[in-house]
């Protein structure tokens, strides 16, 4: 989710073309992270909505790429905490495709961990995030991110016994074939843009509408007063 400091620095102006830069760069990532952590496309679909559609309220205020960065995967992964109630039928869960009964046996045993531990094996292996950077996605110390993906990892050897390195390695292959189609970032990236920028447009026009509506008001009334004398 790697953003480029010249994108970063237009982006913060509110430019539309700027912008729609700044969501090719993070779109293919967040996506990516809500398939993982949600395995529903729909659900999945509607955590990057929340997430791009705040974005530009925010821009201002980053100091750089690296918090704007932060802030992309940490809110994706707090949206997909609080969308973490809908149920992920292992038959459709997006990280099962193509697996065999085993491969949907252990990602059915992630799916039913505590809520953090979950997310701390997802984004482990998945994300190949280091106990700081768990720390910083979900909210916690990195000593606590430590402590849940060591439990995570401790329940799924219950689970799969010898057999773990093998199930991780395809669930690293998985979580590495949620990332959107090429082909698809560019008109994603135009059209949340249009969205997420959309309200700030319509005030700038309803406020420049109300001062030239204040303007001809008082041109009206100094010929009026003209008029009079």
């Amino acid at each position: 989710m790697d953003i480029s400091p010249p994108v970063f620095t237009s982006a913060k102006k509110l430019k539309r073309p700027a912008v729609e830069a700044l969501f090719a760069q993070v779109y293919p990532g967040i996506v990516r992270l809500a398939r993982g952590l949600t395995g529903r496309e729909d659900v999945a679909d509607g955590v990057v909505r929340f997430v791009l559609l705040r974005a530009p309220r925010m821009l201002p205020n980053w100091r750089d790429p690296t918090e704007a960065q932060r802030w992309f995967m940490h809110h994706t992964v707090l949206t997909a905490r609080r969308a973490s109630g809908h149920e992920v039928p292992t038959s459709s869960d997006l990280l099962s495709a193509g697996e065999d009964a085993p491969g949907k046996a252990f990602i059915r045993a992630i799916r039913l961990l505590p809520q953090q531990q979950k997310e701390a094996v997802l984004l482990h292996f998945g994300e190949h995030l280091n106990s700081r950077y768990l720390g910083v996605a979900m909210d916690c110390s990195a000593d606590a991110a430590e402590a849940h993906l060591e439990a995570g990892q401790s329940a799924l050897m219950q689970v799969a016994g010898g057999e773990i390195d093998p199930l991780l390695a395809r669930l690293k292959d998985a979580y590495a074939r949620l990332m959107p189609a090429e082909v698809e970032i560019p008109a994603a990236a135009r059209k949340w843009a249009s969205k997420a920028l959309r309200p700030r447009r319509t005030r700038r026009l309803i406020w420049t509408a109300a001062t030239l509506l204040l303007i001809a008001a008082a041109i009206w009334a100094v010929w009026a007063i003209k008029g009079k004398s």
